[in-house]
């Protein structure tokens, strides 16, 4: 296994816990909430910060079903990926171009759940957060994994130099990606 690909195994690992235990555990608070109005979660610091408020809104369930559904099952999947990395799988090309594929249309649900919390709802879900961040590490690593393949197949050294160089940044760039989006959260409410 290459050391690239055990950082992307790594960050896979810690996107897919973090935000399958957030989902999971919003997921479990709402049901309670359901069952009992006056059920306050742990996640409700005061006005600001306060899960139930986001949890009730139309916006946590898009679908039709909570939006945390989809979190448990998609970082669920992200635990198996990481555990097949681990175990040296590789993936080809059209695995990871589909897993970006996913991921991109779930920042931009993140953002736009971002946006929803801050400026429609009022109050911000620290879960719901760390599910944001999750997502974007996800998209990070699949980013990586296929500039790695680029780079891989690449015969010019300067074209092959410049490719890791970006796949070594990913991680880092997202990681300031998600701070920002965080930091916006709490400005902005």
């Amino acid at each position: 296994m290459r050391s690239d690909s055990r950082i992307s195994a790594g960050a896979l690992i810690v996107a897919g816990i973090s935000g399958f235990l957030a989902s999971f555990i919003l997921t479990i608070d709402k049901f309670k909430v359901l069952k009992d109005a006056g059920f306050t979660p742990s996640c409700n610091i005061n006005a600001s910060i306060n899960c139930k408020s986001v949890m009730l809104s139309e916006q946590a369930e898009v679908f039709g079903f909570p939006n945390s559904l989809i979190g448990i099952a998609t970082f669920a999947i992200m635990i198996a990926l990481s555990v097949a990395m681990f175990l040296r799988v590789n993936f080809p090309k059209l695995f990871w171009q589909l897993l970006v594929s996913g991921t991109v249309l779930a920042v931009i649900f993140c953002h736009w759940l971002a946006f929803q919390t801050i400026f429609e709802i009022g109050a911000l879900c620290p879960y719901c957060m760390v599910a944001w961040v999750a997502t974007l590490l996800v998209l990070s690593v699949g980013l990586r994994e296929l500039l790695q393949i680029r780079s891989d197949s690449v015969t010019d050294e300067s074209e092959k130099t410049a490719i890791e160089t970006i796949a070594k940044w990913m991680l880092p760039l997202h990681i300031l990606w998600a701070t920002l989006l965080v930091g916006a959260a709490f400005l902005g409410v």
